[in-house]
């Protein structure tokens, strides 16, 4: 496949489905990208596109229809502010049969944490199921809808890195469920979506979300409370230089630790109003570098084995001073992705660890 730029689609085939931030369908994977859903992705503020063809290789873990389905979720969540009165609306009686089935509960009783639980346990499935175990998509996000997404992919990172890490099932399922849900009071703060830095007053109070979003999610049927934990402590650091209790090291629960990691990685590799996008490699770097320090050593040696450093399609620097294209990675390999050199018109693909020269020094341009 390819990473292609939204204005060059046109004519050009779906290698993967692309949903939107609300998990509806915008092109199926394998249909020809026409103008007028090209016109509809750039109303969706998407830069770019997987499409057919090429050489680069993407492992998403997660099939797409399941990402899609964590989406929708957590749109109608936080349209309902989480009550359940419109679960059985919203999906068909095939689906709520197996929610009742997962949770074990009545549809009288089934609430938005059931469904969150129910899909968590599909992408831990997938974990399991998958050949290899890193981490390296990126989803369409724009700017305007980068809370859904940031909460899905944050889940997504958080999954893999705690099965990684060896976390029971049940703790997975709680991880993904809880990282999720870690910003939703973030639309409190409607500063944080204008094209500016925060000042100090803007900062400390939008520090509260943590806490707003621990309270207003611990009373609603369904999630667990290690869940709900998740959503307290995500900005807890190692050093005890982060909120709402300055806890650290080991009075922040592993899956806290995790969520830290993956939602600083997230957060830095995705535009917002106030600033471009981190490139992969400068996020992952900020990641390792304060290994001990924010972050736990112990998270950051699993994320930097399970995330590689830089991401397919993107182009990158060589040790000799050459352009090269990541082409895919491997699991436990984060700095050595595979890549195409062009050279006198050809192009062949080789490891970046076989020799010196092609050792790969920095990201020089991803879409995102």
């Amino acid at each position: 496949m390819e990473k292609t730029a939204v204005d060059n689609a046109a004519g050009r085939a779906a290698a993967l489905d692309v949903y939107d931030f609300k998990g509806g369908m915008l092109v199926k994977a394998g249909a020809v990208f026409k103008a007028g859903s090209v016109e509809r992705l750039k109303k969706e503020e998407i830069p770019f596109v997987y499409t057919a063809g090429g050489d680069i290789s993407v492992n998403a873990i997660y099939n797409a229809s399941t990402t899609a389905e964590m989406l929708k979720v957590l749109w109608n969540f936080m349209k309902t502010g989480g009550e359940k009165a419109d679960i059985l609306k919203c999906y068909s009686i095939d689906q709520v049969k197996q929610f009742i089935s997962y949770s074990r509960e009545s549809s009288a009783k089934l609430a938005y944490g059931h469904v969150l639980g129910f899909f968590a346990a599909v992408m831990l499935k997938e974990i399991k199921n998958s050949v290899e175990k890193y981490y390296d998509f990126y989803d369409y996000r724009s700017r305007e809808s980068y809370n859904n997404y940031h909460a899905v992919n944050t889940a997504c990172l958080c999954g893999i890195i705690g099965a990684n890490m060896g976390l029971s099932d049940g703790e997975v399922i709680d991880l993904i469920t809880g990282a999720a849900l870690i910003d939703i009071k973030m639309g409190l703060y409607e500063f944080v979506n204008e094209n500016r830095g925060l000042n100090a007053l803007e900062k400390e109070e939008m520090s509260g979300h943590a806490m707003a979003g621990f309270e207003a999610i611990r009373g609603i049927y369904g999630i667990p409370s290690r869940a709900a934990a998740i959503i307290l402590r995500h900005h807890e650091r190692f050093n005890g230089g982060g909120y709402p209790k300055g806890l650290k090291n080991s009075d922040i629960t592993i899956p806290a630790r995790i969520a830290a990691v993956a939602d600083v990685y997230d957060s830095m590799t995705s535009r917002r109003p106030f600033r471009a996008p981190f490139y992969p490699d400068e996020a992952w770097e900020h990641i390792s570098k304060n290994s001990g320090v924010l972050f736990d050593p112990d998270v950051v040696s699993e994320f930097k084995r399970t995330v590689p450093k830089y991401s397919p399609g993107d182009r990158v620097v060589l040790a000799s001073g050459k352009n090269a294209v990541v082409i895919s990675n491997a699991y436990g390999c984060p700095e050595t992705p595979e890549i195409v050199i062009e050279k006198n018109g050809q192009s062949a693909i080789i490891s970046s660890g076989e020799e010196a020269k092609n050792y790969v020094v920095k990201t020089i341009l991803s879409m995102r």
